[in-house]
């Protein structure tokens, strides 16, 4: 059977695959360019039709509204393992809920669960690149752990989003491995413009970048202060890209010349990363680009596998940061807004790295909202978390933390000369209280 057949066989509607669907069914969705949007932008058909239902992502950036209502509770919930803010409402509705977990774990833990529980992942739904002449679609900018869901024996359902690009790696499925096809509604993607960098962001990201020489490998978070540190490495030479997330800074990088994975001792010549997101021109950039691997997560954020390149930098940033040096990056107490993903990968990987070092990087203070609608400034610098709070860093495994007033090298040092350092760095106008408590607590 030619591969136009077998295309023609297993093509469908996108209502068809909901009627497939049973009460209580596990359905899993890619992310990134592989997020299938139409799919979810509908699943409001279901009210009445179907119940029971569980929705796992990496990262869901739909389902703001669509079925977020109580009038759609009956439907089901939600859980992923990067916990976007507009998720908060419902985890506080008990209809979206956070799977604790490194990135390079994603999908091996999901199984694992299922299979201790006794429940399959009955379906796999992403959004693919139009399927080649030799039968291949791609997954896009997600290789995440696809690959294993695809291996794991889900009904397989593809979205053809003409706007998916098309990229290398382990994002290539095949007409064989599909059950179902059905068109995009729009071919639309969605996209995460990098903010402007403030003047704060402009410092950090000049510090950092003060650590960076020429011929090392760089790993690099999205946000303003990555942002202002891409624009500070420009003038860098032959930089090397080994990331869990390829963005717009590093695509910035690479067209200014910066970036040439020459000097690379793993994978050399090749950005590698597990997934890419951002503006449009990122998803234009990876687009039938064999300069670009995605490969799979549990591979590339194994810290093993970034060892292997000599000389990492990589860059994370985080929400708080308290006097022994632990790290608070996903949550507020115990309320989830964002996710562990692969911070002490990268870290630790960067540790073992030949000539590798890490940054963690932050503002001194934030504007907290209070009761009656006032704002109130605090330090993201603290003696110690409030209880509860979710560490998300491990003290041992920190190396320099960075605000707009200098950074601290805490990798090696005592517990005293942290808190010294850590202080040196707060704002100054809550060193003194800083020091006070930290002489309460023995650190001084």
């Amino acid at each position: 059977m030619s591969y136009e057949e077998m295309y023609r066989q297993k093509f469908t509607t996108l209502d068809d695959v909901y009627s497939k669907l049973n009460d209580g069914d596990y359905i899993c969705c890619l992310t990134a360019s592989a997020e299938p949007r139409t799919f979810i932008t509908f699943l409001h058909r279901l009210k009445g039709i179907r119940k029971n239902l569980h929705f796992q992502a990496n990262f869901p950036t739909l389902m703001k509204s669509e079925i977020a209502g109580d009038e759609y509770a009956d439907i089901g919930d939600f859980s992923s393992t990067f916990f976007p803010r507009h998720r908060v409402s419902m985890q506080r509705t008990g209809r979206a809920s956070y799977i604790p977990v490194h990135l390079r774990n994603t999908g091996i833990d999901t199984i694992y669960h299922l299979k201790h529980i006794g429940k399959p992942a009955n379906y796999v739904v992403m959004a693919v690149s139009p399927m080649d002449k030799h039968g291949y679609f791609t997954s896009g900018s997600c290789a995440m752990a696809m690959r294993m869901y695809l291996k794991y024996g889900c009904k397989i359902v593809v979205e053809v989003n003409e706007a998916c690009p098309r990229t290398f790696g382990d994002t290539q499925v095949h007409i064989s491995e599909v059950d179902y096809i059905y068109n995009s509604h729009d071919n639309q993607l969605n996209y995460f413009p990098t903010p402007d960098p403030t003047d704060d962001d402009r410092k950090i990201g000049k510090m950092i970048a003060d650590l960076v020489h020429d011929g090392d490998n760089i790993q690099l978070g999205i946000g303003g202060i990555p942002s202002a540190c891409a624009v500070e490495l420009a003038n860098k030479r032959d930089l090397g890209v080994h990331t869990e997330m390829f963005n717009d800074g590093l695509v910035y990088l690479c067209k200014a010349g910066a970036i040439t994975n020459k000097k690379k001792t793993y994978f050399k010549d090749k950005v590698v990363t597990a997934f890419s997101s951002g503006s449009p021109e990122v998803f234009e950039y990876i687009d039938d680009n064999p300069g670009i691997l995605h490969l799979a997560v549990g591979f590339v954020n194994n810290p093993a596998t970034f060892a292997r390149n000599d000389n990492i930098l990589s860059v994370n940033t985080t929400l708080g940061v308290d006097l022994m040096g632990q790290c608070s990056s996903e949550a507020v107490r115990t309320e989830q807004i964002s996710g562990t993903g692969g911070q002490t990968e990268t870290v630790i990987g960067a540790k073992e790295s030949r000539g590798g070092r890490s940054v963690i990087a932050l503002h001194s203070t934030r504007d907290l909202k209070q009761p009656d609608g006032t704002t109130k400034r605090i330090s993201n610098l603290v003696s110690a978390h409030p209880e509860g709070t979710v560490i998300s860093l491990s003290r041992n495994d920190v190396d320099f933390v960075i605000t707009e007033y200098g950074m601290a090298a805490l990798r090696g040092a005592t517990l005293r000369e942290r808190a010294r350092a850590l202080i040196n760095i707060a704002h100054p106008d809550f060193r003194d209280e800083l020091t006070e408590q930290a002489k309460r607590l023995w650190l001084l």
